[in-house]
């Protein structure tokens, strides 16, 4: 069964299954549609009538509420649920060539999370105070807990590199069907209150490659949903092509959309909350952005990874423009 391995967070509270009647993500994930009562959703049968009354077809939602559904013991029987169903006819490289992005729940265990921010808080007391300024953006410069990002950690760190070059590596070539070459490991964080939003853009901007072959991921290192500024993406939008940017004003994002919001961009826009170790990937095309954190008490800690295609090649005079005018940008705020 395509879309990764098995979540906890889309199961019942108490790790038992969940009837359809009861689940809050079925309902999100199948709209406004209505849901037969009795069935209790726990297996094949069920979910080929909930199937064919909506008429939905796959989306890597979707995938994250049968996961929900096929909860506890009865995991087994859906994961060898027949190939008539569209969910199995999905891998994760044809739902990120289609969609432009793709989820995959729980890339990492929770043990393996505990170690990157273990890690982590190791990398931000120890490493972070040698770092060139353009590694390391505050919101506030001056406040050291309104931490935001950094900058190529993979350069900085033994631990980060040899992680950036394992496990992301290897679903990049997955999801791209090239080898491809690291280029950023970065940490983006939203400081409760006062973490501002990120402007609608497309990486490849930044990138500036010939062809735009390249993704990012974005890995969560907690729960992360509205309120602290989830990742929405504009499903599809990879395929139409690169958009005009222009100046932001956000330090970390410098560039953003001017033409962003269209009824059209707004229809496809899907928010994408995420629980510790879910990972999203984006081709560089693909249009994405993130409210601020309107929580008071909550961070919003994530890991990125970005990974080109060794088929891209770099637009080296587009390049040097770009850092040219992002150093401009800069001063006075790093």
């Amino acid at each position: 069964m395509a879309g990764g391995p098995w979540s906890s967070r889309w199961a019942g509270s108490e790790g038992g299954e969940k009837g359809v009647d009861e689940c809050k993500e079925c309902k999100i994930a199948l709209g406004t549609a209505e849901y037969p009562r009795g069935l209790s959703g726990n297996n094949s049968s069920n979910l080929r009538v909930i199937l064919a009354i909506t008429g939905v077809s796959f989306t890597p939602k979707l995938l994250a509420v049968i996961a929900g559904i096929c909860s506890g013991s009865s995991r087994d029987s859906c994961a060898s649920l027949d190939d008539s169903l569209p969910f199995n006819n999905m891998t994760k490289r044809e739902t990120f060539e289609t969609d432009g992005y793709v989820a995959v729940a729980s890339f990492l265990s929770a043990d393996e999370v505990g170690e990157c921010l273990t890690q982590l808080g190791r990398y931000i007391d120890e490493v972070v105070p040698t770092l060139p300024a353009e590694h390391v953006f505050y919101e506030d410069k001056d406040d050291a807990s309104t931490l935001k990002q950094l900058q190529r950690m993979q350069d900085h760190d033994a631990w980060f590199a040899e992680f950036f070059a394992g496990k992301p590596r290897q679903l990049a070539e997955e999801l791209l069907g090239s080898e491809v070459v690291g280029k950023n490991m970065q940490f983006f964080n939203k400081p409760p209150g006062i973490g501002q939003p990120t402007p609608p853009h497309q990486d490849g901007y930044y990138f500036k490659l010939d062809p735009p072959h390249a993704l990012t991921m974005w890995m969560a290192l907690e729960e992360v949903d509205a309120e602290n500024g989830c990742v929405r993406y504009v499903k599809g939008s990879h395929l139409d092509g690169m958009r005009e940017h222009g100046r932001t004003g956000t330090l970390g994002f410098s560039q953003g959309m001017t033409d962003f919001g269209s009824d059209d961009d707004l229809a496809r826009e899907e928010p994408q909350p995420a629980s510790p170790g879910d990972l999203l990937a984006h081709h560089a095309l693909t249009i994405h952005r993130a409210d601020g954190n309107s929580s008071k008490t909550r961070t919003r800690r994530a890991l990125g990874f970005i990974f080109y295609s060794v088929d891209a090649e770099d637009d080296v005079a587009a390049r040097e423009a770009y850092q040219k005018e992002l150093a401009e940008q800069q001063k006075g705020k790093i």
